[in-house]
């Protein structure tokens, strides 16, 4: 989904006070699913990353065929998705029950962040953390945006050196002029319009120039959805995946979850570690670790020193005691960790997880196969239309 102006991309976790379903639902197979539905998944991303790509190189033909030769890379559609092994995804205890391999090495990794953290002794355990910030950031944003993230080049893409003047006259050609002037007032163009008490007057309007040709070129039309929460719409050429009940894949998670997370928590108790609780199915590992002292914050001030957790305890390393935080992070990942093991939180939550995201994607299997072949005519259009 291409959302024009303001977009947002949100997960929605949310965990109902009552059950949504009467009785126990009978197991499915998951082996008898996985591999179809994630080919269902995968088939997904292809289309929206091709898209991403036929879409880009129309305008930029467009935009070059005005004179403009250096882009916005930001102005191109770009999907945070890439092909997955599996369509599970990661399981929500995942966050705070690492692979012991990686609770026994680097903890959480959350001690990375610390100032003078690239210059502990054992420098291959550094470079362990690079990697794993790097795998999670790529996850996010794609590899090249996460490489560029991690680089110690700070220099900007070419377009950004360009006179403000010019800069303007590039997004007047991609949005129009209307457009250009309430996404980039800054440089230069007429301004936004205020009210009597001189605030900005929102209204994201919708876009012409280029952008508008290819959105009409491929897809139709220009759609707008209502932002009741802004008080404006949203302008969308691309339709979105289907999207299924979040709120019920929570519940059905939450609900076979329940027991097996009093028995991890007793036996972290039996550890010594008495005083955490689960709130949406999650251990808040990294506040703790914050309200602990691990904080490199800004404003460290503002962290929470009560939550979720046990009481932090007063041998504590200090902020400059990075291999200190190793240790502390170490100790408190494998505890979680063998506890997970232990007391079956682990195998009750896996088993969880396959079912509640099996009945979420075959909720949505036959509206799905429907938008991939919708997205297939797109795709054909704006090759046709790049080939001609």
């Amino acid at each position: 989904m291409l959302r024009i102006g303001i977009a947002a991309l949100s997960v929605l976790v949310l965990t109902a006070g009552c059950s949504w379903f009467e009785g126990e639902e009978e197991d499915l197979d998951f082996g008898a699913y996985e591999g179809r539905l994630t080919d269902m998944y995968n088939e997904t991303v292809r289309l929206n990353l091709e898209l991403d790509e036929a879409e880009t190189r129309l305008l930029e033909d467009c935009m070059e065929a005005q004179g403009f030769t250096v882009h916005d890379p930001a102005r191109f559609p770009q999907t945070p998705m890439t092909a997955q092994e599996s369509f599970l995804g990661e399981a929500p205890y995942e966050w705070f029950m690492v692979p012991m391999e990686q609770a026994e090495r680097g903890g959480y990794w959350h001690w990375g962040g610390l100032d003078g953290a690239e210059d502990i002794e054992d420098q291959e355990l550094y470079a362990e953390y690079q990697a794993w910030q790097f795998a999670m950031m790529a996850e996010m944003m794609g590899e090249e945006e996460a490489a560029a993230f991690q680089s110690d080049d700070t220099t900007l893409d070419e377009f950004y050196y360009l006179p403000e003047e010019d800069q303007y006259a590039w997004y007047v050609a991609y949005g129009g002029d209307t457009w250009a002037t309430y996404q980039y007032p800054e440089l230069g163009g007429p301004g936004r319009k205020t009210d009597a008490s001189g605030e900005d007057v929102s209204t994201n309007p919708p876009p012409e120039g280029c952008l508008l040709d290819m959105i009409e070129a491929v897809y139709g039309e220009l759609r707008s959805e209502p932002n009741e929460e802004e008080g404006w719409n949203d302008w969308i050429s691309r339709p979105a995946p289907p999207n299924g009940d979040w709120e019920a894949l929570d519940e059905r998670y939450a609900e076979r979850t329940a027991e097996a997370e009093g028995d991890l928590l007793d036996c972290l108790a039996d550890r010594g570690r008495a005083g955490w609780e689960f709130r949406d199915e999650n251990l808040a590992v990294v506040e703790y670790l914050m309200a602990a002292g691990e904080d490199n914050s800004p404003n460290p001030e503002d962290t929470a020193v009560t939550g979720p957790w046990p009481e932090v305890p007063d041998d504590v390393p200090d902020l400059a005691d990075v291999e200190g935080w190793i240790e502390f992070e170490r100790d408190l990942a494998v505890d979680i960790t063998e506890c997970g093991e232990e007391s079956g939180f682990r195998e009750a939550a896996d088993r969880a997880w396959e079912q509640a995201r099996l009945r979420y994607y075959l909720d949505i299997e036959d509206d799905t196969y429907a938008w991939q072949e919708e997205m297939r005519g797109y795709l054909a259009k704006a090759q046709e239309l790049i080939g001609g």
